[in-house]
Formats: structure tokens, sequence, C-alpha cells
């Protein structure tokens, strides 16, 4: 019998994902289809349901506009989910569903693999040492993003157009240096950062905003070398989790790059 792992979101159509996890399935001969189900905001708790009731779904992935809101609708939470408020893998144990969030580590991987300069950002360069960073956006990309990130970070900016999610998000991460910034104030905040990234669908910030010094990570860009190397090191990560077994990176990483190569 044929099991399979869902991709809960709106809109997913374009989604890479199932090219990777499929290719990953078929590598190590898991009989496991990755499938992808458009899912509105009212149409989650069913969705999540589905999950509960075929004992064929073995797992899914969350990802826009759901990471915060499927909580409530879980069993149990990793403690790193509990921490960053947003899920983006579920795993079924048993009769119980266990959220998780591979997006920080997903982040942190391919920030360091794409890092051309071969260094770290520049230290001292925040209030209390540490580097700057601007990060657009205040959903669940943008939490596991600014909780990866605050341990070393110095001053951590939100820029978001909904400025009290930001502050929400400050708020529960305890972001005391920086903070919650609205998006009008966008080139004058990402002006004095070392690291700008943008976890929005928008295309931001224009490219003409930063200086060579500066560098930037488009989060959800599938055209972008970053975007990519996320997808493939979450994706590595919720694989293991549904799995039990290492992900065979290079298998994804060879599918993705295939996909993303331009007709």
């Amino acid at each position: 019998m044929t099991s399979k792992v869902l991709l809960f979101g709106n809109p997913v159509s374009r989604s890479l994902s199932p090219v990777m996890q499929n290719a990953a399935f078929a590598a190590l001969g898991i009989d496991c289809s990755y499938e992808l189900r458009e899912v509105d905001t009212g149409g989650l708790p069913a969705a999540i349901v589905e999950l509960r009731v075929d004992e064929r779904i073995v797992g899914a992935n969350v990802t826009i506009p759901h990471k915060e809101a499927v909580i409530a609708l879980l069993d149990d939470l990793d403690p790193q989910a509990a921490r960053i408020g947003a899920v983006n893998t579920i795993s079924r144990q048993g009769a119980r569903l266990k959220g998780w969030n591979t997006d920080a580590e997903g982040f942190l991987q391919a920030l360091s693999e794409t890092d051309t300069s071969n260094s770290p950002p520049p230290p001292g360069g925040g209030q209390g040492g540490g580097y700057r960073v601007a990060i657009i956006g205040a959903g669940g990309a943008a939490r596991a993003v600014a909780s990866a990130l605050q341990p070393t970070a110095g001053d951590v900016w939100i820029i978001a157009r909904n400025l009290e999610q930001a502050r929400r998000l400050c708020t529960d991460l305890r972001i005391d240096r920086g903070g919650p910034v609205d998006l009008t104030r966008l080139r004058e905040t990402i002006a004095k950062v070392d690291l700008v990234v943008n976890a929005t669908p928008a295309d931001l910030p224009p490219a003409g905003w930063l200086t060579p010094d500066q560098r930037s990570f488009d989060l959800r860009s599938r055209r972008s070398v970053e975007g990519r190397a996320m997808l493939l090191h979450q994706g590595a990560a919720s694989f293991e989790i549904w799995m039990g077994r290492q992900a065979p990176v290079d298998v994804m990483r060879a599918a993705l790059d295939r996909e993303s190569v331009p007709a």
C-alpha cells in the first residue's frame, strides 16, 4: 500500500517540494508519494482530519498561510516548534499528530552553504555586539529565521505591513534589540544592517537599495540560490522526521537543480 506525504498551503501549485521528495523516495525504494493539497484558511481543520483518519498518510508539510494556525489542531509540539511558534512539518505518531519546525535548521544550513565570502557577517555592528539583521515579513517563516539568528545577531528588525504581527513576533521570541518596523520604513531600516532576509512572497528589497558589503537572502524565491538551498535543507530534515532515516541530500539537490533550470 503506497503511503503519502501531503503539503498543505495556499498557493502550492508551483511548489518544488514534490520533485525533491519524490526523487528521494524513489532513490531509497520507499513506496510513498508526495502530494499537494491547496487548502484555504477555512479548509485547514478538514485537512488535518484527513491526516488523522487516513492511515496511508505518514505526515505533511505546512506552508503559507498555515504555519501558525495549525498549532492549535495538533496534539504535540517539538520544543523548537513551540519556541518559534510555527510548524512546517507534521508527523504521525500512532494516533497523535506532532508538529515540528525544520525551517530554522534549513535556513542556517542554507545561509552557511551560500556564503560566498567564506566568512561570517561582520561582528560588532549591532548594539551589544553581533551583526545587524532586517527580516522582511512576520509570518511563520520569519519566526523561524528570527529564532535561528537571534543567538548570534546583535540587532534584529522585523519589517512588516502588519505591525501588530511584527510586535507579537518580537514579544514571543524576546527580541529586545531592534524590534518591529512598519513596511513604510523598509529602505531606511535595511540601510543600517548587514543581512537582509526576505520572508515574504514579494520581490523585496529592490537590488539597487543594497550596497556591496550587505548580504541578502531571498527565502521564498524558487529562482534564487538561497531559496532553493533552504528548500533543500528544510525538506531533508522533514524527510528524516517522517522516514526515520537519512535523507539522500545529493539526490534531492539534483532534482531541484534539474527543475530550476529555465526551459
